[in-house]
């Protein structure tokens, strides 16, 4: 109730623009309801990979992880990685724009519920390395979690570690993505009958996210899930 009614006052007192086309837009998210609907949503996707699906098919996962099924028991995609979310996800990223990062929190936001609710569920923005974090000076994952966590979501207790600096997944063709990330991560803490909502930026492979999966539920957690903001495809 306190966090709408701020919400609310903020709108008042500080009118917002459209990010893409100045005209008047929503306070939180900063985008009129025109360039809201037109960003690159993704629907219909495959639950493993978060890969488009062909439209006259039914739910489920794809041909792919059918036949490979990853560590993640859920994975979903607000957007294609496509203008002008990935201009928002480089700003962040490099550009030290923490506007940018909101943003795309609030939209994550809007569709990141999780699909197993029967249990308890708790947030864990994907861990960077701590060279990278002095680098940057921030966690992006962290950032754009923070619309979720003010909605009343729980992080996750513990100790979640990236031990490893490894080569920047972007930089490596996909089979060697899950030889660079492997033993990456260190986790500790009272997982046991919780599920995991992973959050990040991108996704493009999965291997990152499928790694975290695979050492979280040797950790003890029950059901591991990804929200990222947009997928390459």
């Amino acid at each position: 109730m306190v966090y709408n009614c701020l919400k609310k006052l903020r709108s008042i007192l500080y009118p917002s623009r459209c990010r893409l086309c100045l005209a008047p837009g929503r306070s939180a998210r900063e985008l009129c309801d025109d360039c809201h609907a037109e960003l690159p949503w993704l629907n219909h996707t495959c639950p493993g990979c978060a890969l488009p699906l062909p439209a006259d098919s039914a739910p489920g996962h794809c041909a792919q992880c059918q036949k490979r099924p990853p560590q993640l028991d859920h994975c979903a995609a607000v957007f294609a990685y496509r203008p002008p979310v990935d201009h928002w996800i480089q700003a962040m990223k490099f550009n030290q724009d923490l506007t940018a990062a909101r943003l795309l929190g609030e939209l994550l936001a809007e569709t990141a519920t999780p699909d197993a609710t029967a249990m308890p569920v708790s947030i864990l923005p994907v861990p960077l390395h701590r060279r990278r974090l002095a680098q940057r000076g921030y966690n992006q994952a962290r950032e754009i979690s923070r619309p979720l966590l003010e909605r009343g979501m729980a992080l996750a207790e513990g100790r979640f570690v990236r031990r490893r600096a490894t080569r920047a997944q972007s930089d490596l063709p996909a089979r060697l993505r899950r030889t660079n990330i492997r033993g990456a991560f260190s986790v500790a803490g009272q997982l046991e009958g919780r599920c995991i909502l992973l959050i990040d930026d991108v996704m493009t492979t999965g291997a990152t996210l499928n790694e975290l999966a695979r050492v979280l539920k040797r950790a003890g957690a029950a059901r591991v899930e990804a929200r990222v903001i947009a997928r390459t495809l």
